[in-house]
């Protein structure tokens, strides 16, 4: 890589393959992914629950409960939101309900939302120290609790996957950084083209000299448009969006490939590009940034997208994952939503409930496995930032990478602390 200032080389490996589709089969249910996640979630909570409520409590099957016995118990299962509110292609169907189209609702939670939990034989309502406002659909736990005659399933304690176990991190030999960036919104890159010009010059080194420390930039999402295209409808189908977007991606082409001259690069999709709409999103083909493939410093990746710099697991998404919580829970902070994902063990527990994703049949690639060191989520209204500690003492720095076109900013993490600021390019007239 041809370099403008001098920058510390650092070990890399992408941990991107799982999210990678290699078959294109749309035709199995999605029955085989929520099979699959209670399975593989279930062998590892059990540690866990063996760890903390010991073998005083038998661990049952739902199958196996009985209203006559009020015996207290381990139920592991999948839970599932009862919400009236939620999006149902079956209520908009239904003969029985000859209604008025309604508004698409914003906000799905609801006070009357109910909380359920699925194993693969059957359900069972679940009451008690559960605050089902702050829960979502597709989230494995196991539930400590008892049985009443009612057939509701009261809880005392929860326990979630909480990501897994974490490496131990060894001191790096020489500062350094990543950046994080997300929403470049090249539609309208007008209207901020000066802070991304400055945004270019701080990249290359001529602003600030501790950018020699950035070892990678990771650009997450909505790097075309960051808001949906407008549709228009007519006898006649103007083209004035698809050439808006043809020269944004001839534009973007030209600031990846500059950037890459001097910085190693990670693109990632977003909800707004146009890339695959399904989760996990498919990198960009190359074809599409021909001027910067040509750089080996230039990466088009998935989203979600892991990656190991310096024996630093990063990993993150462009955002859909977490707006999708905000949508279905009662969480009102992207940050508090994030740090859910981390506790539950998983990257989108609303897929493919709310949230479309692919119909793994043998797998399901957003369980968290191993716990990042930095886990961010792109496209947020503002930068927030929080070091979440799990339950066995793993540290990760939590992200909200600001959405350029709006703040002018990006974040940037310390590889060695963990430490992240937010840098701002924003033009004062």
């Amino acid at each position: 890589m041809s370099s403008q200032i001098s920058r510390l080389e650092i070990e890399y490996k992408d941990h991107s393959e799982k999210f990678l589709i290699t078959t294109q089969n749309y035709q199995k249910q999605f029955s085989h992914l929520y099979a699959y996640r209670l399975n593989e979630c279930t062998k590892l909570l059990t540690p866990k629950v063996l760890a903390k409520w010991g073998t005083e409590y038998p661990i049952k099957k739902l199958c196996e409960l009985r209203e006559d016995v009020s015996e207290k118990c381990i139920l592991i299962g999948t839970l599932f939101k009862h919400q009236a509110f939620k999006p149902s292609i079956l209520r908009e169907i239904s003969e029985e309900n000859q209604l008025a189209p309604q508004p698409q609702r914003q906000h799905y939670a609801n006070a009357e939302d109910k909380l359920i939990l699925e194993d693969e034989l059957q359900r069972v309502r679940l009451f008690g120290e559960i605050d089902v406002r702050f829960m979502a659909t597709g989230v494995v736990c196991a539930v400590l609790g008892t049985i009443e005659d009612d057939g509701k399933f009261v809880v005392d304690e929860t326990i979630f996957l909480e990501s897994g176990p974490q490496r131990t991190l060894g001191a790096l030999p020489k500062p350094a950084s990543i950046v994080l960036i997300s929403g470049l919104n090249q539609i309208h890159c007008h209207e901020f083209s000066d802070s991304l010009n400055m945004f270019q010059q701080w990249l290359a080194g001529n602003i600030d000299p501790r950018t020699k420390h950035c070892v990678r930039l990771i650009i997450a999402g909505n790097s075309v448009r960051s808001c949906a295209e407008k549709k228009q409808f007519g006898l006649q189908m103007k083209s004035s969006e698809s050439n808006d977007t043809v020269l944004a991606v001839k534009n973007l082409d030209k600031y990846f490939a500059s950037w890459s001259q001097s910085i190693y690069i990670d693109l990632m999709p977003g909800e707004f590009d146009p890339a695959t709409f399904m989760l996990p999103q498919q990198p960009f083909h190359r074809c599409m940034f021909a001027e910067a493939a040509r750089n080996s410093s230039f990466h088009s990746v998935s989203n979600p997208y892991a990656c190991e710099i310096g024996d630093r697991l990063v990993v993150g998404t462009s955002g859909q994952n977490v707006r999708d919580l905000l949508r279905n829970t009662n969480l009102d902070d992207p940050l508090e939503a994030l740090r859910s994902t981390l506790r539950w063990g998983h990257i989108s527990p609303t897929s493919p409930d709310t949230l479309a994703c692919y119909p793994f049949v043998e797998n399901d690639p957003f369980i968290i496995t191993e716990c990042p060191s930095v886990y961010f989520v792109a496209n947020c209204d503002e930068f927030k930032t929080d070091m979440h500690t799990g339950s066995d003492g793993q540290k990760t720095r939590l992200v909200c990478v600001p959405e350029f076109s709006k703040t002018q900013s990006v974040a940037v993490v310390d590889l060695n602390s963990l430490d992240c600021r937010s840098v701002s390019f924003k033009v004062i007239e």
